[in-house]
């Protein structure tokens, strides 16, 4: 995942309230301390940049490219939130468990208007596909009265959005109020990666790979069915878990981590790409039942079907370069990152 500039911004204050800190650093585990330190201050830099990106997108109309990349981007914020603030429980489960239910909350809040944009995003990247700009129009005019606009007309559709981001601004502060506890429990140099023995952080995150790439290996060697699609989002999931987590590290760490984190993200950028080219196809029965019999649906069908298959082909490329990361180096280098070396 990439962290935005406001993040990391977020980051290096909160970095640097720790080294000012009245109890000096070097009193404490460096390793252990660094690793939860990192964690913490990206969970925190995470809920700060969500909330500005929900409150950005209450400025906007609905509709929108500004609200589409605000929401967007909300989302991938509070994914971080909740995939970093399982490995930062500093024994206050409660807490924890809090930030992540309502960051959850507000992610599935935000859900159908990310998946809108999507498809609408989708439906563009098809008809670019065509050659002449009057068939590029044509294609992105009639999939989107089809496909996005036939759903609601524009005053409902502006007034669900609204309702949405305004549910969404009191779910995300309930959410970055129990990452704020979070962060304070037990004063801001007392940090500590979760540490009950059977699930250790790097327990976590090793688990997370070594499953990934069970996972993918397994729906290599079979023919794609349903069954294989439901694997692979789960796949997608544990790769930007992996991605997003890892990201909080920094470049500063092993070289094992470095490529987990790059492939993870490669890996879950195009099995996103490949879901949401499967969610259009989806949608295209709607378009072929309304368009029966006009040839602009054989045209829109061969570009899907080739859109498809070249996605499916940088899926397969991103899975095979994952499952080259062996799990050995891995396992030292998150034990070395969370100061179990």
């Amino acid at each position: 995942m990439h962290i935005s500039e406001h993040s990391l911004q977020e980051m290096s204050r909160y970095r640097q309230s720790v080294h000012d800190s009245n109890e000096p650093r070097e009193e404490h585990d460096s390793s252990t301390l660094d690793a939860a330190v990192q964690l913490r201050a990206a969970v925190r830099a995470s809920a700060h940049a969500a909330t500005h990106s929900i409150q950005r997108a209450s400025m906007h109309p609905a509709g929108s490219q500004a609200r589409r990349e605000a929401v967007r981007h909300a989302r991938k914020e509070l994914k971080a939130v909740r995939a970093l603030t399982a490995l930062c429980r500093s024994g206050s489960g409660a807490t924890a468990d809090a930030a992540i239910e309502f960051a959850a909350k507000t992610n599935q809040i935000l859900g159908p208007l990310r998946d809108r944009d999507a498809l609408q995003r989708s439906i563009v990247r098809i008809s670019e596909r065509f050659a002449e700009s009057e068939s590029r129009r044509v294609v992105r005019a009639v999939l989107l009265a089809t496909l996005v606009v036939g759903d609601f007309d524009r005053e409902d559709e502006s007034q669900y959005s609204d309702l949405a981001i305004a549910r969404a601004r009191r779910t995300m502060r309930a959410a970055a109020d129990a990452v704020e506890r979070l962060a304070n429990h037990s004063g801001t140099t007392q940090l500590h990666a979760r540490d009950d023995r059977s699930d250790r952080g790097e327990r976590v995150l090793l688990r997370e790979f070594t499953a990934c790439r069970a996972e993918l290996a397994d729906t290599l060697s079979t023919a794609s069915d349903a069954a294989d699609l439901a694997r692979l989002h789960d796949c997608r999931k544990r790769a930007s878990f992996l991605a997003i987590t890892l990201r909080a590290f920094g470049e500063n760490t092993p070289q094992a981590i470095v490529r987990v984190r790059l492939r993870a993200r490669r890996l879950a950028s195009a099995l996103g790409e490949d879901r949401d080219l499967a969610l259009l196809d989806a949608e295209m029965t709607r378009a072929r039942a309304q368009l029966a019999g006009s040839p602009l649906v054989g045209a829109i069908d061969s570009a899907l079907r080739l859109a498809r298959l070249e996605a499916a082909a940088r899926m397969e490329d991103a899975a095979r370069a994952f499952l080259r990361v062996r799990r050995a180096p891995v396992r030292k280098a998150l034990q070395s990152a969370f100061g179990r070396d």
